[in-house]
């Protein structure tokens, strides 16, 4: 993990969940720090997906297409990471909210660079995945959380 002073680097999917256990399992068991939920871990996944195919993006305004894409890719780890420190509450489903609604975001940059032929099929369908794999672990993260507050 970050910060453990262990020899080995720490990588955002280390600790990945292999066992496919859902989001709602992975709240309840109450993850000690934002860095332990499989939805941040994913969403950081996303972030460095959308930099490497970046110097692909061709044509009129590319610059200003890969910008909105950085910012939209890295609105989601934050927005979930800000949500966990505001507690298990109300304030975390609203970030998991916003994150879900940033991931939307690059899909869509993503599906009008793919459309506009400013980026390739082969480099925007992996982006889509991921995008909307991080859309489904924010929202089941966000169902398990609304529902630990309504108890």
């Amino acid at each position: 993990m970050i910060g453990d002073g262990g020899a080995e680097e720490w990588h955002p999917l280390q600790d990945r969940d292999t066992a496919g256990r859902s989001a709602a399992i992975q709240i309840a068991r109450v993850a000690a720090d934002f860095v332990d939920l499989v939805a941040w871990q994913e969403a950081v996944a996303l972030v460095c997906e959308v930099v490497r195919p970046a110097p692909q993006v061709r044509g009129v305004g590319a610059v200003h297409v890969v910008d909105q894409m950085l910012r939209a890719a890295e609105s989601v780890p934050a927005n979930i990471a800000e949500g966990y420190g505001h507690g298990l509450g109300r304030d975390f489903a609203r970030f998991l909210r916003v994150a879900a609604a940033s991931a939307a975001e690059l899909e869509s940059h993503v599906l009008v660079a793919e459309a506009s032929g400013r980026l390739g099929a082969d480099s925007c369908r992996p982006l889509v995945a991921r995008s909307r794999r991080v859309r489904a672990l924010v929202g089941g993260l966000r169902k398990c959380v609304n529902r630990r507050g309504a108890d």
